[in-house]
């Protein structure tokens, strides 16, 4: 039995990571991974990746309380059928791999919220009808000529289909059917032309179609154009793109105006009534004196995404303090599922100095002064500290897993760098996901929060969870304005993240962010 599996299995372990040289020179010596794996039921976090591993056995069936099953960057030329089985799993991230097809099976993964196939050479999906919580669909890098079959009315919470770089030729014009699409990528494929029922997509905020043949000039230039929106594209889109389904009362020449549109009649008394009722957020745009972060290259194989921008002007003074760091770690446990899909980490912006470098490091040579420690440490001691607490903790309280927070400190175990964020001077302030530092940390004397998110399963994973951290601090009054409602109001500079050669790579919060569904907000694009 592999030392990894015995561990897990003599502590009752509910995650196992296999990854690294050791275990790669495993696998090709014996073929695959160790059969005991597949005997530890209790698993619900399983992650195999950057190895030779070509075939996973029928017996990853058994593994029935598995929500997350991550086999990225590996050799795998087909899932066995019995994925089937894991009727509890979330998130399949099965991408750079070797895939041609799927088991028509996966369509019985009912609460599978995440679907990553990206960067195989798969030519066509089964039905994904039946995966009824699927929100996030990752297919790009692969060899699709036909859109899926996704527009079915079950899935009811897809909001991100990514499906660029395939050889797609058509969009399929039922996209209408998905209520909650928000983002679409179909960027580097051989559209000619898309169809006008795009624009009925009522929450599409973010669409891609750059690469595309468009048999189209005018529209071709304006999706290529380096600075065109979103909203610009479906806007011409909805102009001048001709629609499939010509049978729906006329709708294509109506410009928006039919039932569902008042477009052009601008705001009445009663929006105006409504605005004065809600909470508000006011983004700030860039400035030339705020904060920058520039990312290496060399974190897209441990933690590749970060997204971050600057609260103004709260309040942190009383119990606004305790309440802002207990909706974090509410956020930690939800969300970010016990920080596994990202990380949220707050900073006095007052104590950091730009730009700050999101960088990777080998743990011996990462310091960091960690919150509430009472002195700097390398990375290797702080996690080997802290793998000795949860193991006392888990032996006085006499259980079988690891308590609390702890539970993610084996994220870093399958890295041999790991990543950090890096302020001007060279001092580490941020060690995703582990800690933040004691040196920029948060007090009630701060007026201005930097956050940073972290994740290693997408940017918009990160945005999400950024998202909803504003959401929650304004929800919670922390902001130091109120509307003249008395309602919360809360200021959100924005924060560009770039490469090394100063390349954009994303700005937060843009306009296509901030979208809260069922909550009563007014996002106001100004600077005041």
């Amino acid at each position: 039995m592999w030392p990894e599996v015995k561990q897990a299995k003599e502590e009752n372990r509910y995650e196992l990571v296999l990854s690294g040289t050791e275990v790669s020179e495993r696998i090709e010596e014996e073929g695959g991974v160790d059969p005991s794996v597949y005997e530890l039921s209790q698993l619900n976090f399983l992650r195999i990746s950057k190895s030779p591993l070509t075939t996973i056995k029928d017996d990853v069936g058994l593994l029935a309380n598995l929500t997350s099953l991550i086999l990225q960057l590996n050799k795998l030329e087909k899932l066995p059928v019995t994925v089937g089985n894991l009727t509890k799993l979330k998130v399949l991230d099965v991408s750079f791999n070797s895939l041609e097809d799927l088991p028509s099976e996966i369509n019985k993964l009912s609460n599978l919220s995440t679907l990553n196939l990206g960067s195989n050479k798969i030519r066509a999906l089964p039905s994904l009808e039946g995966c009824i919580s699927l929100a996030i669909l990752e297919v790009g890098h692969n060899l699709l000529t036909e859109f899926p079959d996704i527009c079915k009315e079950s899935l009811v919470h897809l909001a991100d289909v990514k499906l660029n770089d395939n050889q797609i030729s058509e969009v399929s014009p039922d996209l209408t059917v998905l209520p909650s699409l928000k983002i679409l990528d179909l960027g580097n494929n051989q559209l000619k032309t898309v169809p006008g029922e795009l624009a009925d997509c009522v929450k599409l905020k973010d669409i891609n179609l750059k690469g595309n043949p468009l048999s189209d000039r005018h529209f071709k230039k304006v999706v290529e154009a380096e600075r065109c929106t979103p909203k610009q594209v479906l806007g011409n889109i909805k102009q001048h793109c001709p629609r499939v389904n010509v049978s729906e009362g006329g709708k294509g020449g109506d410009g928006g105006k039919g039932k569902k549109g008042k477009r052009g009649k601008g705001k009445g008394k009663d929006d105006d009534q409504m605005d004065e009722m809600c909470n508000e957020i006011h983004v700030l745009t860039i400035k030339d004196t705020g904060p920058v972060v520039q990312v290496s290259s060399e974190v897209k194989d441990v933690r590749p995404y970060v997204v971050c921008c600057v609260i103004q002007g709260v309040d942190l003074s009383g119990e606004n303090l305790k309440k802002f760091i207990s909706a974090q770690t509410k956020l930690h446990d939800g969300i970010c599922d016990k920080r596994m899909m990202a990380t949220i980490a707050t900073h006095d912006l007052n104590k950091i100095q730009s730009p700050l470098k999101y960088v990777v490091r080998k743990p011996e040579e990462i310091r960091i002064h960690p919150l509430v420690r009472g002195k700097e440490v390398s990375a290797l001691e702080l996690h080997k500290s802290l793998q000795q607490e949860a193991e006392a903790q888990r032996k006085q309280m006499k259980r079988n897993n690891v308590p609390g927070l702890h539970k993610f400190l084996h994220l870093v175990e399958e890295w041999d760098v790991w990543p950090c964020l890096v302020n001007s001077d060279g001092v580490v302030i941020s060690l995703p996901p582990i800690t933040n530092s004691e040196n920029t940390k948060i007090t009630q004397e701060t007026t201005d929060v930097f956050v940073e998110v972290t994740s290693g399963t997408s940017l918009n994973k990160a945005k999400a969870v950024l998202d909803a951290l504003i959401m929650s601090s304004l929800n919670s009054g922390i902001g130091s304005e109120k509307t003249p409602a008395g309602k919360s109001s809360m200021k959100i500079q924005q924060v560009r993240v770039e490469d090394e050669e100063g390349n954009l790579r994303v700005v937060y919060p843009s306009r296509t962010d901030l979208v809260f569904e069922n909550e009563a907000v007014r996002i106001i694009n100004a600077d005041k």
